[in-house]
């Protein structure tokens, strides 16, 4: 085996020619842009790799090769896999993914021993008819192209287990595909396909086959309707008349003296749109701080966002790129509409072309005035064109789906059992359980209703409408008494205080206090008669009794954006921990104890304004690194579930705290490049790597990160750790687009309402 790769090399020298019996060339990583004839002498090769290099053509000499299993020319500037290929009949892996190849030749249909053909990333229109004749190929990837059709001939890939056909222009899904009888994963997001998401999957997870082929055919039988269905939803700071611009734009309507939204009210705008009835669901947030930490149950994809600012106000104090990041984080690539309010007062002042090209979802940015009626009009016209452009709003659901979607909306109660809904399913001609459940589980995902029959405390009250949870929890989060009195705690008798009897009797809050546990909003206090938590409404001052003593290890997260949710759920999550009742807004005392005595104690804190989360462990020192390590496992656990946040880890410089602390994974990346210090120059200080590194995370376990294997500390026992194998430096089975499966279950849920 000869391995060259990463040596920057420009070209590989004629004198290859003369290694007759190399078996195995590797050159990827390096600057060559030709490959020479003199590769025809290499007739024992079995394994090229020469990716990642700036190669624009595969030569024909590339016929010479007949004992080729592996080729690899991924990360070029190929355009043509040239007929030459047809004599590589030996070969089981073709890997050419990144390149700019634009058409599959005829000649594929002589490698019948492929098992993988990797080609994503490319310019490829069409999948030939020749593909047929590839009968031993388990993993097809031509996803990022521009493919237009499926041929039936993909029925002829009878051992095909993967098809990823991701972001192409794939209309239509042939009958053909269910022939596929081992395919365990089928990736067609991101076509222009009139299937929901929700059965597709989303973009962290491809839906399942089962999935899939159950709903095809229901496609197919021609009985089905258009969703004509969208989410547009209002956020921005408090006070900044978001209510307002919903009175104007719906009922062209103002009010002087319109009260403050508490919570969230929602409301239903039935508009036309493309000639035709849509209606908008539209969702009116609270700008409050108190309401912040449940956005991330209610901010979600394939809506329509406007941000609400105030023109008398700076960019800052409308934290716009606050809520914009939020948007990006929970909304994903959802449009958003900057809609600067009160331009009667003063223009808007802000550096729009800055935030443009920072976050490329804003498609408009509209002043208005909701007291002179002006630009009211314009955004009305400019949300009418977003929302035509939704393709969601067009997506296809069988009729009798459709049916019981509005059955459901329509029902009077908050409450069915899920008997009666499968009573619902039977009337509208659904009588097949898995139907049933994949309609339950969309419409779930849709937040049309709710349901969690898979969970072992919420299971028993099946199907409930979604407005029932929502104004229950913000019912209580606005209670002036819950907020200031109390101080975050409640009891049953303050839910009959507070919550209507009607519409929340006493035999329900036991299963809406078990969905705020289930958010991660509140927790059950250690006390007889039971009471409860509410971390977002704990007082903000921070107890005089968080000074922590002696030697402490310490370590810090970054956010370019904090969402107030972050430290309120590791507060629910951790309360099993929390040290003498010491809790506040925004931190959190821990310990770690073993046998009844306490090793460890922790200070967690964030810092709204710096956007940072402090941890500080004080205690035994051969347990503080564990605690560390079990501590950073439940925040791992949330930042998992809060896709695009932009997080950096940091550990302060031994002996001096006032000096700007370290990057730590550039320090993981020092050690695993082999350096055994760092220099800070401004201290005149040299740092043993190693030691420094071994204060936070065991030798072993930083190796086996580095090899590809990934630890993680469980929050549950101070010595659950967990090992799962995911090697990918010499993975056969190529995990496309960088995509890799999330590894272990979440205890922190991510579950969202609507």
């Amino acid at each position: 085996m000869l391995d060259l790769s990463d040596n920057q090399i420009t070209q590989i020298p004629e004198a290859i020619a003369n290694l007759t019996n190399l078996t195995q060339l590797h050159l990827s990583d390096n600057k060559i842009t030709h490959i020479p004839e003199a590769i025809a002498n290499l007739t024992n090769l079995i394994e090229l790799n020469l990716s990642e290099n700036k190669i624009t053509q595969i030569p024909e000499a590339i016929a010479n090769l007949t004992n080729l299993i592996e080729l690899n020319l991924s990360e070029n500037k190929i355009t043509q896999i040239p007929e030459a290929i047809a004599n590589l009949t030996n070969l089981t892996q073709l890997i050419l993914y990144n390149n700019q190849i634009s058409q599959i030749p005829e000649a594929i249909a002589n490698l019948t021993n492929l098992t993988q053909l990797i080609l994503y990333n490319n310019q490829i229109s069409q999948i030939p008819e020749a593909i047929a004749n590839l009968t031993h190929l388990r993993q097809l990837d031509l996803s990022y192209n521009q493919i237009t059709q499926i041929p039936k001939a993909i029925a002829k890939l009878t051992n095909l287990t993967q098809l990823h056909l991701r972001r192409n222009q794939i209309t239509e899904i042939p009958e053909a595909i269910e022939n596929l009888p081992k395919l365990e994963k089928l990736d067609l997001r991101g076509n222009p396909l009139p299937i929901s998401p929700e059965i597709l999957g989303s973009s962290d997870d491809v839906g399942s086959v089962e999935d899939i082929f159950n709903y095809l055919p229901l496609l197919r039988s021609g009985e089905v309707r258009p969703l004509n269905e969208a989410k547009l939803l209002l956020i921005g700071q408090g006070s900044v008349g978001k209510t307002s611009l919903i009175e104007r734009l719906i009922h062209k309507k103002y009010d002087n003296n319109q009260p403050q939204t508490d919570g969230l009210n929602v409301e239903t705008w039935n508009v036309q749109v493309n000639s035709k009835d849509i209606r908008l669901n539209v969702w009116d947030f609270g700008g409050q701080e108190i309401y912040h930490a449940t956005h991330q149950f209610f901010l979600t994809k394939r809506s329509l966002y406007l941000l609400v600012c105030n023109c008398r106000t700076s960019e800052e104090e409308n934290r716009i790129e606050y809520w914009l990041k939020l948007i990006e984080s929970f909304g994903g690539e959802s449009p958003v509409i900057i809609v600067s309010n009160k331009k009667d007062e003063q223009p808007l002042d802000i550096n729009r072309k800055a935030l443009r090209e920072k976050y490329s979802n804003i498609q408009a940015i509209i002043e208005t005035s909701c007291q002179d009626n002006i630009g009211i009009d314009e955004l009305r016209t400019a949300i009418f064109q977003q929302v035509g452009n939704l393709k969601e709003v067009y997506d296809l659901l069988p009729l009798t789906w459709f049916e019981v979607k509005q059955q459901l909306e329509s029902m009077p109660e908050d409450f069915i059992t899920y008997n009666r809904y499968i009573g619902i399913c039977h009337e509208n001609k659904i009588p097949e359980e898995q139907n049933q459940d994949q309609l339950i589980d969309l419409l779930h995902r849709l937040g049309l209703v709710l349901n969690f029959r898979e969970h072992p405390i919420l299971k028993d009250t099946n199907v409930l409408k979604p407005n029932w949870v929502t104004e229950g929890i913000y019912t209580l989060l606005s209670d002036e008494d819950l907020k200031t009195k109390h101080k975050g705690i409640f009891t049953l008798a303050d839910l009959t205080r507070i919550l209507n009897p009607e519409r929340y009797p006493a035999k329900r809050h036991d299963y809406l206090i078990g969905l705020m546990k289930e958010f991660e909003l509140c927790f059950a206090l250690e006390c007889h008669p039971p009471q409860f938590l509410i971390a977002g409404l704990l007082p903000k001052d921070q107890p005089d009794e968080t000074e922590l003593h002696g030697e402490t290890l310490e370590f810090q997260y970054h956010y370019k954006v904090l969402p107030e949710s972050i430290i309120s759920r590791f507060i629910v999550i951790t309360h099993e921990k929390i040290h003498n009742q010491i809790y506040w807004r925004s931190g959190v005392m821990l310990q770690y104890q073993e046998n009844n005595e306490i090793y460890n104690i922790a200070r967690i804190k964030a810092d709204p304004e710096d956007k940072k989360i402090f941890i500080t462990i004080s205690g035994r020192k051969e347990t503080r690194r564990l605690f560390l390590g079990i501590l950073r496992d439940v925040f791992k656990r949330i930042h998992k579930s809060l896709p695009n946040l932009e997080i950096t880890e940091w550990v302060p410089v031994p002996n001096h705290p006032n000096h700007p602390p370290l990057d730590y994974q550039e320090l993981l990346g020092l050690e695993s490049m082999g350096e055994s210090t760092i220099t800070i120059g401004k201290l005149k200080l040299k740092l043993d790597l190693r030691q420094l590194l071994d204060g936070y995370e065991d030798i072993g376990i930083r190796q086996r990160k580095q090899t590809g294997l990934d630890v993680e500390v469980s929050e549950d026992s101070p010595y659950n750790i967990s090992v799962n194998i995911n090697d990918h430096r010499r993975s056969k089975t190529f995990n496309q687009h960088g995509e890799g499966d999330n590894f272990g279950g979440d205890r922190v849920t991510g579950n969202k309402i609507g």
